[in-house]
């Protein structure tokens, strides 16, 4: 095992597909444009594609998602076959719905007793996200897990430097250094980033001049390039974490 729990002192999680159970939003937005304008596609890979737009749109401002939409849409292959206009009118459907179902979402089940225990343990938490602090900050509120997460150690869209999103590493570097964390704890492999998404991971091992950080996937759904991001755990979901922590 390259992670040693029993030296982890502090866990930085990606919110959605980690925490927060968003990818039922995005199935539900997939199949109904699917049925809708009868595609003929193989509904796995529209999820996966859909799940990675709608992660990058989250750090890119409206103006600009606007200025780039016709090099966005490229990267729905699901959809190669269809006119620019066509891509725009089925992604968008897509989006609106994920936007409307989203909101009836919640946290994975077990996310708060395991908050609660490894808490209890004396470990700290900060969340690193593609999404807007405002609306993550609301989330936590709501579901009643705020008091685990300090604000300062909340990092979203718009508080990186613009082009410095996962994988960029500045993100997790940012966390690190609001935590007061030294150096030596770094090196002991004490800080862990938990992602759902290759980027997460990436960012990860690409922080601190590619040392220190621990990485935990987490196989929510949303990525296909996961494993082959080698994080140092991959888990199917993220309340296997306690496994690991119980002596």
């Amino acid at each position: 095992m390259v992670i040693q729990f029993e030296n982890v002192k502090f866990i930085i999680f990606d919110f959605d597909g980690v925490l927060f159970n968003g990818l039922e939003a995005i199935k539900v937005g997939t199949k109904n444009a699917i049925e809708n304008y009868g595609l003929k596609v193989e509904f796995s890979k529209a999820v996966d594609e859909i799940a990675a737009l709608i992660q990058k749109l989250m750090s890119i401002p409206i103006p600009k998602i606007v200025l780039q939409s016709y090099k966005l849409l490229k990267e729905l292959t699901f959809l190669q076959d269809k006119t620019y206009f066509k891509k725009l009118q089925i992604g968008l459907s897509i989006y609106q719905q994920y936007l409307k179902e989203v909101e009836n979402k919640g946290l994975y089940d077990g996310i708060p007793e395991m908050l609660s225990i490894l808490s209890g343990r004396g470990i700290k938490f900060a969340i690193l996200t593609s999404g807007m602090k405002s609306s993550v900050l609301d989330k936590l509120k709501k579901f009643g897990i705020d008091q685990y997460f300090p604000e300062p150690l909340i990092i979203g869209a718009g508080e990186v430097t613009p082009g410095h999103v996962k994988p960029d590493p500045e993100g997790i570097e940012i966390i690190v250094t609001r935590a007061l964390i030294n150096m030596p704890l770094l090196d002991a492999g004490s800080i862990v980033m938990i992602g759902d998404m290759h980027t997460d991971i990436q960012a990860g091992k690409r922080s601190f001049e590619n040392k220190g950080v621990k990485t935990v996937g987490v196989k929510s759904g949303y990525d296909s390039k996961l494993a082959e991001s080698n994080p140092d755990l991959l888990l199917e979901t993220t309340t296997q974490l306690l496994n690991f922590f119980r002596s």
